[in-house]
This record gives C-alpha cells, structure tokens and sequence, in this order.
C-alpha cells in the first residue's frame, strides 16, 4: 500500500466541512418548547446546536470553542437576556453575534441604537428569518 493514497475518512473532508462541523450556535430560552423547537430547527438544517435553560446555565458550561451565534431571549429569569449579552461583551469579549427574540416588542425597541444586536425577532417569528441571520454566521 503506498502510504500516500491512504488517507483517513477525516483526510477526505473539505476544509471548509471540517470547520462548519466546529460551528455552533446556542441556545438561550426558559420556555421548554421554544428551545427545543429551534434546536430541532437547527439538526434538520445541519446546525449544531445547544439549548440552555438560562444565562446561568449557559455561562456555567464549558466549550472547546465560542458559538458562532446565540439566539437569546430577552426575558428570562434570573439573568435577563440583555444582562448576558453585555456580560459577555464586558467580560468575555468578544460577544458572539446575538440575534435576540422576545415576545415584547418594547423590549426588542430598547435595544435600537445599541451594538449587541445582530438581529432580532419577535416571537412568534417566521424560522427562515431565523435561519437567514444564523446561516451567515456558520
């Protein structure tokens, strides 16, 4: 066998396969149902992706590598969705693109003018608006 045609099933995968794999987005909602909808969403498009029932939850789990997203929820308990995002961005920068969701349009409105926001939707939101802020990212 010659040494330089064997390769591993790893050697045969694209560059740019092997770091989508590496891609992550997370997860952020107390509603049960919300998260686990949208990280079906995201299996069925090829996304990885982690669900966290709370900031908490979230800031308590450990990665090899950042999300390249976080779809957050701007109303959760304990820590707030924003509270999160701008402890990310003062703390552990730099905050990955954010796409906030909520169900108040007045707390989508507070967050005009500020730079936390890649995006953001209100519940409920269309998937392929989702889907359109997130793949970009990936």
């Amino acid at each position: 066998m010659n040494p330089s045609t064997e390769r591993g099933s790893a050697d045969r995968i694209p560059a740019v396969l092997k770091a989508a794999t590496k891609s992550w987005v997370a997860i952020i909602d107390d509603h049960e149902s919300m998260r686990s909808s949208l990280a079906r969403v995201m299996r069925l498009e090829g996304i990885r992706a982690m669900a966290f029932t709370s900031a908490e939850q979230y800031l308590d789990h450990s990665s090899a590598t950042a999300p390249c997203c976080l779809v957050l929820d701007l109303q959760l308990l304990g820590m707030s969705g924003l509270e999160l995002a701008e402890f990310l961005d003062r703390e552990r920068p730099p905050l990955p693109p954010t796409v906030f969701i909520s169900a108040h349009e007045d707390l989508l409105a507070s967050l005009d003018g500020g730079h936390l926001a890649h995006g953001r939707l209100r519940k409920p939101f269309e998937i392929d608006a989702l889907l359109a802020l997130v793949k970009p990212l990936l």
